[in-house]
């Protein structure tokens, strides 16, 4: 999976972008847990959610208020 840009979440709408934090929460979610099962290779992909999250929702933020 390719990492995704601000400028990917900033062409989405309100409803998109709430779609999108649903399947990053759900992956973070399954990572973690695959995480403390010791199945988990690629552990960057937890920081890598983490911060998509904050991107999702600093845009939603800013097309709020």
């Amino acid at each position: 999976m390719p990492k995704k840009k601000t400028k990917d979440f900033s062409s989405m709408n309100k409803d998109q972008l709430k779609k999108e934090l649903l399947a990053q929460r759900k992956q973070l979610f399954e990572s973690n847990f695959k995480h403390k099962m010791g199945q988990l290779k690629e552990s960057h992909l937890l920081k890598e959610t983490r911060n998509n999250i904050a991107r999702i929702k600093t845009e939603m933020n800013r097309d709020g208020s």
